[in-house]
C-alpha cells in the first residue's frame, strides 16, 4: 500500500506527480503473486495475503475532475470553509461479497475553525453532493463500514442477516484458504524445479540459505492474512442504517399508490415476531385490484376506531391528488350492520326445518338498517360498496366439521364450493376444447384451470340461497361408516349467522353496469402442444381478498427470525412492502411502462432526479416520487387513537455494549492449535467424507394390482350425468414415490398384507382419539425402526398423509347408506346435486367491465373551486362547455342509431327493441352460431310449409321444427365461410417452373445431388479435380467391353470398369 501511495504522490515525503488527474481508477489491486520472480529465494506469503484498497481523498488532485470547482465544506458548517489534507489517513477494513477489502482514506482540516476530521465520517459525507457519495463502495455508519454489495443481496434475498454472516464468512475463509494453497503450490513449483523433475535441474537451492519455506500463518494474525470477523448483529446495524436512508423514498412511493377497489385484511402471522411490551398486535394491509399494497399498519386492536387515521390519511391522499376515490371493498369482517341470531336447542341440528329459510327469516334479515358504519365509509368515501369475502365466510363452514380427516369433507368443500361460484358456461366449453385439442383426457377442467381461464359469479341472494341450503341438505346429516358425522352441532349456527349475510347481498357480485369487476390477463397456451386451440384467456377477478392470503405467507417471509426488535420489523417489513409493489408492477407487463430490472427505492429516486435535470424527462415515470409527503404512517410508525406509540430507537446501537464489536481482526492467539479450536467449536468425532445409514435389502412390493374403476354409463333419461373424473394435464406418478435419500413410500394400494394388517390394527387401538393419525403414524414408525435390521421385515415406511388417504379409501370401500360414490341411492343424489351446482345455475354468461391501469404518480394537485374567482367570463364559458358537451352527446347518440343495421326482409332496424312491432327480432348465438332471427323472414320462408304468424315470437318459434332446420342451415353457412377463409389464407403450393440448373450433357438430367438425381460428385483418389459419375455415360463408354447394365456409384467401385474408367479420366485431366 505504501508503494503504491508513493507511486501516485500521497504519502508524505514522495515526489510530487506532475499529472495526477491522468489516473482514471482509485481502486489499487495487488499484484499476482505467482507471477512475481523472487530469483532464488522461495515466494514471500507477503505477496499472497495482500488484499485490494480505494483510495479516498476528495481533496487531492486526483479527484480533481471529480470535484470541479466545488469547495468541500467544513465537518462544522464554516460559512466560508478551507479544507486542506492533514496527514496519511487510515485504513478501514470492508466487508464484502467476493473477500474483504481496505478503504484508504485521508485526514482533513479546516483552515478556519482548526477542526480535523477524517474523510469517511458520515456527517461530513451526508454534506457532499450525490456525485461523491455514489462513486464510494461502501455504506459508511457510525463506526462501521458495510460493502454495498453485501447491502444489496441482504436487501434481494430476504435471508436472515445470520444467513448472510455465514455466507459472508464462508467467503472470506475460502478466499484465504485458497491464497494459502496458491502458496504452497508456487513453493512446490520450485522445488519440484530444482529436483530435476522437469528435465533439467536448477540450482537456486545451492544459493539460499533456508531450505523451507515460511509459514503462511493463520486466518486472524494481524501480520498476515488479518482476516475479520462479522457477526448478526452487525449486519442488522447495517441493514437499520441503510432502511433510514430508504426510508422518505418508500413512503413516498406507498403515498403514491392508489386502487379503484380494495381488500383489506388483518392477520397475526407476522405481528407474533416483533416483541414488545404494549401486547399483541395485528398486521392490517389494504389491497388495490392489481394486488398492490395502498396502505399498511399495525394495529393493537382490530376495532373500526384503530383504522380511523388511516383511512383519513388516503382520504387525504386522493383528495390531494384529485383522484376518484375507490367505489367498492372487500373485507373479512364488518360487511353489515350488526344483528342477532336464535341460539340452537340441543338436537335441533338433526331436524331439517331447522336448517330451512322461511319469508319470516327472510324479512328479519332484509329490514331495518342494512349498513354498518364501518371507518372506510365513514372516513373515506361515504358511497363506497362494502362486501364479504367469500373464501372467510367458506372457511367459517368448514371450520365446523369435526375434521379435516374426515372421508366427507372433500366432497364437501368441492360442493360448497360449486354452490357459491357459478362459471361461465361459454369459457368452460372453450376450456374443454382446449383440453381435448391438447390430448388430455378425460376432458374435464381442473379446479386451478377453471378458477384461471373461466370467469365465475356469486350469484344473487335468491339464488345464492337456494344452491347452499341443497348442499346442506345433503350433507347435514352425513357421517363416515364408523358412524362419525360430518358436521358439529355448532354448524346449525354459523349457518344462521351466514344465511343473514346471503340474504342482505354481502357476498353477491356487486351490480355494476356492463357486468362483473375483471382484469384481462392476456392469454396462456395450456400445455407444450401448440396451436390456436390451446391457447386459453387468463381472468384475474377483483373481487375478494385471496391474494392478501399469499400476501400473508411473504410478508412472514421478510420479517425473518422468530423473536426481532421493532426496529428490524420494521425495516424488513417496509422494504417487503415496497419490494411487493414492484414485483407487481413487473407482473402487470402493461405496454409503454419501463421499469428498472433492478429496485432500489432511494437509487431510482436519485436517478429520476438526475435524468430530469440533464434530459428534462425521468427515466422510470412508474417510479416517480410524489412531490408532496401526506403525512401517513406506515407499519409501527402507525398510531392509533387512544393508544401507546411503540417506540423505534434507531440510533440504540451507537451506545448499546455490544459483546460483538466492529469488525476487527480476531486476537492474534499464542498457539494456532488454540485458534483453531476457537474458530471450529467443541471437538467432534473424526470426519468422514460419505457416510451411509445401514439398510437392509428391499423386498418386492406387493404388485396384485387393485382393480380399475372406470366410468359408469348413465342413461340420460333417467339418471343425472355421472361425477366429473379428475384430469391428470401434467404427467401422472405411479408406483413408490421417492422422499429423498434411499427410503421409498408405498402407496396405500401396494401395501403388503402385514403392513397393512399393522396399521389397521393400530387404528383400531387408537380409533376416537382426537390425533389418531398422528399416534398412529409415530407407534409405526416405530415399529419400522425397531424391525430395520430384519431382512425379512415387510414394514415399510409411510407417511400420515398415507394413512390418511388410506383411511378415506376404507371409508368409501364399506357399502353404508351414507357414504359416497357406493350406495346406487346416495350416489344418483349426489349426482344429480352436482349437476345442478355446475349446468343448472340461471347464470349461464358473466360479462364483463375492464378495470383501468393502477395509478402509481398522483397528477398534479388540482387548485380547489374556492381559490377560483368567478367572473362573467367564468361562468360564460362553463355554461359553453356544457352545451358543447350536449350538443356532442346528442351526435353522438344520432351516429349510433344510424350505425344501426337495417334487415333487409321487413325493412326496420335489426334491434330487438327499436321496431315498430309488426315483426320480431332476436338474437340467438349457440357456440360459434350466431342466428339472427326475423319473424318476417321466416313466415316468407315456411309459409307453404304450415307456418301462419307472420309476428311469431322467437320463444314460440324455438319449439317448432324450422327452428332445427334454421340452425342446420346456418351452421353450413358457417363451415362453408370458414372453409373459404381457410383457402384465401393458406399459401398456394409452388407451380412446377422448368429447372434453371446445369444438365449433364450426355444424359440431360440435373447435375445437381439429390434423391431422385444418379449423378455423383466424387474424385478419383491420387487424381486432382472433382469427378461427376453419370450411370449413362459410363455404359454407353464400356458397353462394348461387357458392361450389361447402368450401375450406382458403389457398385461401379467394385466392378473392373472402375479402374479403367480412372485411367481414361487420369489422360483426359492431363489434356487439358
Amino acid at each position: 500500500m505504501k508503494m503504491e501511495l508513493e507511486s501516485l504522490g500521497l504519502w508524505p515525503g514522495s515526489l510530487p506527480v506532475s499529472n495526477p488527474m491522468k489516473m482514471v481508477s482509485l481502486w489499487r489491486f495487488p499484484p499476482q503473486p505467482e507471477l512475481i520472480d523472487s530469483i532464488s529465494h522461495f515466494p514471500s506469503p507477503s505477496y499472497f495475503q495482500l488484499h485490494p484498497f480505494f483510495i479516498w481523498k476528495p481533496e487531492n488532485d486526483i479527484m480533481a475532475r471529480l470535484r470541479n470547482t466545488y469547495a468541500l465544506p467544513c465537518v462544522k458548517g464554516c460559512l466560508q470553509p478551507q479544507v486542506t489534507s492533514a496527514g496519511v489517513g487510515r485504513p478501514r477494513v470492508i466487508v464484502g461479497l467476493t473477500g474483504q477489502y481496505y478503504l484508504f482514506s485521508s485526514r482533513l482540516c479546516c483552515k478556519v475553525c482548526k477542526r480535523r476530521w477524517f474523510a469517511d465520517n458520515p456527517q461530513w459525507l451526508e454534506k457532499l453532493p450525490k456525485r461523491f457519495t455514489n462513486v464510494l463502495p461502501a455504506t459508511l455508519t457510525y463506526k462501521k463500514a458495510i460493502c454495498k454489495s453485501v447491502m444489496d443481496e441482504l436487501r434481494r434475498t430476504g435471508n436472515s442477516p445470520t444467513d448472510i454472516t455465514n455466507q459472508v464468512m464462508e467467503v472470506m475463509h475460502l478466499k484465504y484458504e485458497r491464497a494459502n494453497l496458491a502458496y504452497l503450490l508456487s513453493c512446490q513449483n520450485i522445488m519440484d524445479g530444482e529436483s530435476g523433475k522437469y528435465g533439467q535441474q536448477t540450482i537456486t537451492q545451492f544459493i539460499r540459505k533456508e531450505t523451507k519455506p515460511a509459514p503462511f500463518g493463520e486466518y486472524g494474525d494481524s501480520d498476515g492474512w488479518n482476516g475479520i470477523s462479522v457477526s448478526s448483529h452487525y449486519l442488522i446495524d447495517c441493514l437499520l442504517s441503510e432502511y433510514q436512508h430508504q426510508e422518505g423514498a418508500i413512503n413516498k412511493l406507498l403515498q403514491g399508490t392508489f386502487g379503484h377497489a380494495f381488500r383489506s385484511d388483518h392477520t397475526r402471522k407476522v405481528a407474533r415476531k416483533v416483541t414488545f411490551s404494549s401486547g399483541a398486535m395485528s398486521s392490517y394491509a389494504v389491497m388495490n385490484e392489481h394486488w398492490m399494497i395502498v396502505s399498511w399498519v399495525m394495529v393493537q386492536s382490530e376495532t373500526e376506531k384503530s383504522l380511523r387515521p388511516m383511512y383519513e390519511g388516503l382520504s387525504n391522499r386522493y383528495d390531494t391528488a384529485g383522484i376518484e376515490k375507490a367505489r367498492y371493498h372487500w373485507v373479512d369482517r364488518d360487511c353489515c350492520a350488526a344483528f342477532k341470531v336464535a341460539e340452537c336447542a340441543q338436537g335441533e341440528h338433526l331436524q331439517w326445518e331447522a336448517w330451512q329459510t322461511s319469508d319470516v327469516i327472510t324479512a328479519q334479515a332484509t329490514s331495518g338498517t342494512l349498513l354498518n358504519v364501518c371507518a372506510s365509509r365513514a372516513y373515506y368515501n361515504t358511497a363506497i360498496t362494502i362486501k364479504l369475502d367469500l373464501f372467510h365466510c367458506m372457511r367459517r363452514f368448514l371450520r365446523e366439521c369435526v375434521s379435516e380427516h374426515h372421508p366427507l369433507y372433500s366432497s364437501f368443500a368441492q360442493f360448497l364450493s360449486a354452490a357459491f361460484s357459478v362459471v361461465d358456461q361459454e369459457d368452460l366449453q372453450r376450456l374443454k376444447d382446449a383440453y381435448t385439442f391438447c390430448g388430455i383426457q378425460p376432458a374435464n377442467p381442473t379446479k386451478q384451470h377453471i378458477r384461471e381461464h373461466c370467469r365465475t359469479k356469486i350469484p344473487g341472494p335468491d339464488e345464492l340461497i337456494q344452491r347452499v341450503e341443497a348442499v346442506l341438505k345433503h350433507f347435514y346429516l352425513a357421517e363416515d361408516p364408523n358412524g362419525t358425522r360430518l358436521f358439529k352441532p355448532s354448524m346449525l349456527k354459523v349457518w344462521r349467522i351466514q344465511r343473514v349475510h346471503i340474504l342482505r347481498g354481502c357476498l353477491s357480485d356487486p351490480e355494476v353496469e356492463g357486468g362483473i369487476l375483471y382484469r384481462h390477463g392476456g392469454t396462456l397456451q395450456l400445455n407444450h402442444v401448440k396451436g390456436e386451440g390451446a391457447k386459453v384467456p387468463v381472468w384475474i377477478p377483483i373481487r375478494g381478498t385471496s391474494q392478501q392470503e399469499g400476501y400473508h405467507f411473504h410478508q412472514a417471509q421478510w420479517v425473518t427470525g422468530t423473536c426481532v426488535s421493532p426496529e428490524l420489523f420494521q425495516a424488513q417489513g417496509m422494504t417487503g412492502v415496497a419490494r411487493w409493489n414492484y414485483q407487481r408492477l413487473v407482473d402487470l407487463k402493461q405496454p409503454g411502462v419501463s421499469l428498472p430490472a433492478a429496485f432500489d427505492p432511494a437509487l431510482i429516486a436519485d436517478l429520476n432526479a438526475a435524468s430530469g435535470r440533464v434530459f428534462g424527462t425521468v427515466k422510470y415515470p412508474a417510479l416517480h416520487l410524489c412531490g408532496k409527503d401526506t403525512g401517513e404512517k406506515f407499519g409501527l410508525e402507525y398510531v392509533e387513537p387512544g393508544t401507546r406509540p411503540v417506540p423505534l430507537q434507531w440510533d440504540k446501537h451507537r451506545t448499546k455494549t455490544d459483546s460483538t464489536p466492529a469488525p476487527s481482526p480476531p486476537p492474534r492467539s499464542s498457539s494456532p492449535v488454540a485458534q483453531a479450536e476457537a474458530l471450529q467449536g467443541p471437538p467432534t468425532a473424526s470426519p468422514k467424507l460419505f457416510c451411509f445409514s445401514p439398510r437392509p435389502p428391499v423386498e418386492p412390493a406387493d404388485e396384485t394390482p387393485a382393480p380399475a374403476c372406470g366410468p359408469v354409463k348413465v342413461q340420460e333419461s333417467m339418471f343425472p350425468p355421472p361425477l366429473p373424473l379428475k384430469p391428470s394435464p401434467t404427467a401422472a406418478r405411479t408406483g413408490p414415490v421417492k422422499t429423498g435419500g434411499r427410503v421409498f413410500v408405498l402407496d396405500h394400494r401396494r401395501w403388503p398384507a402385514p403392513m397393512r394388517k399393522v396399521i389397521d390394527d393400530l387404528l383400531t387401538k387408537y380409533h376416537g382419539q382426537k390425533d389418531m393419525l398422528r399416534l398412529v403414524d409415530h407407534e409405526y414408525a416405530a415399529l419400522v425402526h425397531k424391525s430395520c435390521t430384519d431382512p425379512n421385515s415387510l414394514l415399510h415406511p409411510t407417511t400420515k398423509l398415507h394413512i390418511s388417504q388410506y383411511v378415506k379409501h376404507l371409508s368409501k370401500a364399506m357399502n353404508t347408506s351414507s357414504s359416497l360414490n357406493v350406495s346406487p341411492e346416495k350416489v344418483q343424489e349426489t349426482q344429480q346435486l352436482w349437476h345442478t351446482l355446475t349446468a343448472g345455475s340461471e347464470t349461464t354468461n358473466v360479462p364483463v367491465v375492464a378495470m383501468p391501469s393502477p395509478t402509481t404518480i398522483p397528477p398534479p394537485p388540482v387548485q380547489s373551486p374556492a381559490n377560483i374567482s368567478l367572473t362573467q367570463e367564468a361562468i360564460e364559458k362553463i355554461v359553453l362547455g356544457i352545451m358543447e358537451k350536449q350538443q356532442q352527446q346528442r351526435q353522438e347518440e344520432e351516429q349510433k342509431k344510424v350505425r344501426t343495421k337495417t334487415c333487409q326482409s321487413c325493412g326496420q332496424r335489426k334491434s330487438r327493441y327499436h321496431n315498430d312491432g309488426s315483426s320480431f327480432h332476436f338474437f340467438y348465438q349457440q357456440g360459434p352460431i350466431r342466428y339472427f332471427y326475423c319473424s318476417t323472414k321466416v313466415f316468407k320462408t315456411y309459409a307453404a310449409e304450415g307456418l301462419t304468424n307472420p309476428a311469431m315470437p322467437f320463444a314460440d318459434f324455438a319449439k317448432t321444427d324450422f327452428f332445427q332446420r334454421e340452425l342446420d342451415a346456418t351452421k353450413k353457412k358457417v363451415e362453408e365461410k370458414g372453409q373459404q377463409k381457410r383457402k384465401r389464407t393458406e399459401p398456394e403450393p409452388p407451380l412446377a417452373s422448368p429447372s434453371t440448373g446445369r444438365r449433364c450433357g450426355f444424359c440431360r438430367k440435373e447435375l445437381k445431388q439429390g434423391p431422385n438425381s444418379p449423378h455423383i460428385h466424387t474424385g478419383f483418389p491420387g487424381i486432382a479435380g472433382k469427378y461427376i459419375y453419370c450411370p449413362a455415360k459410363v455404359l454407353s463408354l464400356y458397353e462394348d467391353k461387357g458392361m450389361e447394365r447402368e450401375m450406382t456409384w458403389k457398385e461401379f467401385q467394385a466392378s473392373p470398369f472402375f479402374n479403367m474408367e480412372r485411367e481414361r479420366w487420369a489422360v483426359e485431366k492431363g489434356k487439358r
